[in-house]
């Protein structure tokens, strides 16, 4: 995909004093403020740009299959952390409070394999939406490190499935073996690959993807400020290419009936509505559809954004608002395969 063709048909036009007054103020590149304001509005913009500047809190996944869940949290609090239950996520709790010493990240608990840490809940949803709890399936998770998800769905499937946990950068493997190995996980395959190059390197296709795309992480600026000055719309053009040859190389390695769930930690529609429409226009079979449950309170997918018209179905993808849902920014599309 040619990222200079992408650009000319993403790139945000003239921006307006209201974006560039703002993007002063909270120390943004304009053209991100001008897309808040075209998609939000005024005062939601305002509301979006204060969110970004609160901390998340982080949370934990209790490994049950290690650990009794009720047992882990009274092993917590007792170290001085104060735990809250996450309604929608069987296994998720939030850290509400942390004792000066140890960090959650460091407890004997968690090095025991326990638990699994997230800056923040919102990467608990997508492997929710792509397993019940009890089922045994066979999952490839193509941009899989540093392992949240991959260890997630294993133990979504009481570790009896099959997790092919794959990545293209090698250094990010280590951390993925790492938590694996961790927290006793005997049903995830780790490989080293391209994604974009599997399609014609193997034969095997599956019926559940998940393609966490790297991405411009534009929905974590409250983790990293340096998200809101970062990506140029020379660079975010690059991302989107990339992107779209991602999720369409998954696409090619779906079965009939199949589904991906594509994922970024992102707001922008370029990285979102635009790489799902144009991965449908490149492929006749697929479509977005609803997810198979509602966890909560979601927004859903935009209809246009800066004059481009996104296929229809993407409306049934899920928008993770930090000023509405009080978590990182996210975007999820579950796509099924309807036909060979």
């Amino acid at each position: 995909m040619d990222w200079r063709r992408v650009l000319e048909e993403i790139r945000v036009g003239r921006v307006g004093v209201e974006a560039s007054m703002l993007a002063s103020r909270y120390g943004y590149r304009s053209y991100m403020v001008e897309r808040y304001l075209r998609i939000l509005g005024y005062n939601e913009t305002i509301k979006l740009l204060e969110s970004f500047e609160k901390p998340v809190k982080p949370a934990i996944r209790c490994n049950h299959l290690r650990i009794d869940c009720e047992k882990l949290v009274d092993r917590l609090e007792n170290l001085g952390f104060k735990l809250e239950r996450i309604s929608w996520s069987i296994h998720g709790y939030r850290v509400v409070e942390e004792p000066p010493s140890p960090t959650i990240g460091s407890t004997h608990e968690y090095l025991k394999g326990y638990y699994y840490v997230y800056r923040d809940a919102a990467p608990l949803i997508p492997p929710l939406l792509m397993v019940e709890p009890g089922e045994h399936e066979e999952i490839f998770d193509a941009c899989a490190a540093p392992g949240g998800k991959a260890t997630h769905l294993a133990q979504l499937m009481d570790d009896q499935g099959l997790v092919i946990a794959n990545d293209i950068a090698l250094y990010r493997l280590a951390a993925l073996i790492s938590h694996v190995v961790r927290m006793g996980f005997r049903s995830i395959v780790v490989t080293w690959n391209d994604l974009r190059l599997l399609p014609n390197r193997v034969k095997k296709r599956f019926t559940k993807i998940l393609v966490d795309a790297p991405c411009s992480a534009e929905g974590t600026i409250m983790i990293d400020k340096s998200r809101k000055t970062k990506t140029t719309q020379e660079d975010l053009a690059r991302i989107v290419a990339r992107e779209i040859e991602l999720l369409d190389a998954g696409i090619k390695l779906l079965d009939e009936g199949g589904i991906v769930v594509y994922v970024t930690c992102s707001i922008a529609p370029e990285e979102n509505e635009y790489v799902v429409s144009k991965v449908i226009e490149m492929n006749d079979n697929v479509v977005v559809i609803k997810p198979r449950k509602r966890l909560f309170d979601w927004d859903h997918g935009l209809d246009a954004y800066n004059g481009m018209e996104f296929h229809w179905s993407v409306r049934n993808c899920i928008r993770i608002w930090p000023h509405k849902h009080g978590m990182i920014g996210m975007t999820i599309c579950v796509i099924e395969k309807t036909k060979k």
